[in-house]
């Protein structure tokens, strides 16, 4: 069964607070996916680009492929498909956007941005 996440309220006057984001990752009939936040002064598309180069994995709140960076700019994830079967993946972080094929804010959070 598929978690189903939706942004319930986006304010666009409200800038500092906590984002949650959703990255699906795929490659062939292989997906995965990791649900992390991203605190900052940033609205819309500005958190998604220059936040994906940047999760270190201290604040994933899902991490199905089992992302992780192995060091020396390398990560490693696994895929699954519908059946169940694995593919797993080792490569550099600078190819990291070849396997991303969602990228979306599901949740948002007021803060003052002086409590971080």
């Amino acid at each position: 069964m598929t978690e189903i996440h939706e942004l319930k309220n986006y304010d666009p006057n409200i800038r500092w607070g906590t984002h949650t984001l959703k990255v699906k990752f795929q490659q062939f009939e292989y997906k995965g996916h990791i649900i992390y936040e991203s605190k900052g002064n940033v609205k819309g598309i500005d958190v998604l680009p220059s936040d994906i180069d940047n999760f270190d994995g201290s604040s994933f709140k899902e991490n199905k492929p089992n992302f992780q960076d192995l060091g020396e700019d390398w990560f490693k994830m696994t895929l699954k498909n519908n059946d169940g079967e694995k593919l797993l993946i080792e490569d550099e972080w600078d190819s990291l956007g070849e396997y991303v094929v969602g990228l979306e804010i599901i949740g948002f959070e007021e803060t003052d941005g002086i409590n971080w």
